[in-house]
């Protein structure tokens, strides 16, 4: 009898991008984005873990299949528009693999291809922290150097501080940390998400990753800011 699977890792990858057409299978470096992503789950070595690409494109779907992911099913196009949310993408993975394997996979992760910096490294991480204690979600999150005094809004056309009770903090030293999620890496028990509906359940904690791994393209600004690492040979 097969080893019961414990993971399911789902890399979304839709076509029909407007804000960079095409992203998800874009040449970085000589290969298509989307398998930089299948290239770091092959080199983490999770073990019972299965990695699938959810997309609505054929196309895409021959490019996973080469890169080492397996592509079970197109998704349905009314889970594939722009209003399509993360959840609603891995919670049709899930369906799919209740009805494959007649069971659920303790947890799930989801890999967006627009992060394809993030280290095989990171993905041990995370199940590590995700065994090692009473933990229903990981997230993979950057630091933001700043506080609620110096961060603002727009409130009637001039700028609010979202922390007014104290005096702006213009010090580095000064401020705490704050954690904002990179979108590269999103890890939760598969009952807490469908209970809670969400990726940020309680029980959440946070992967810190540094700018390179944090990088997330999905604007032509964004895909031209790595050049100078891969022009170095920095991927290799």
């Amino acid at each position: 009898m097969a080893e019961a699977l414990d993971l399911l890792m789902v890399v979304p990858a839709r076509s029909g991008s407007k804000g960079l057409p095409d992203k998800n299978i874009r040449p970085l470096a000589g290969k298509p984005l989307l398998s930089w992503t299948a290239q770091t789950i092959g080199e983490a070595g999770l073990p019972k873990a299965l990695a699938v690409l959810s997309t609505d494109s054929e196309q895409y779907a021959e490019i996973g299949r080469g890169s080492g992911l397996v592509v079970p099913f197109l998704r349905p196009a009314c889970h594939a528009t722009d209003a399509a949310s993360s959840l609603q993408v891995v919670e049709h993975a899930l369906d799919w693999f209740r009805q494959h394997y007649a069971y659920l996979p303790a947890w799930v992760m989801l890999l967006q291809p627009t992060s394809p910096f993030r280290s095989p490294a990171i993905l041990r991480q995370a199940m590590a922290l995700a065994n090692g204690g009473n933990v229903a979600a990981v997230i993979g999150c950057k630091e933001i150097q700043r506080n609620l005094t110096t961060l603002f809004q727009l409130c009637d056309g001039f700028m609010q501080a979202l922390d007014n009770r104290q005096p702006t903090q213009a010090s580095r030293q000064q401020s705490r940390p704050l954690l904002t999620p990179n979108g590269a890496m999103y890890l939760c028990r598969t009952d807490f998400l469908l209970t809670h509906k969400s990726f940020y359940p309680p029980q959440t904690v946070p992967l810190v990753m540094n700018t390179i791994q944090s990088l997330d393209i999905d604007t032509e600004d964004d895909w031209l800011s790595p050049r100078p690492l891969l022009s170095k040979g920095w991927y290799e």
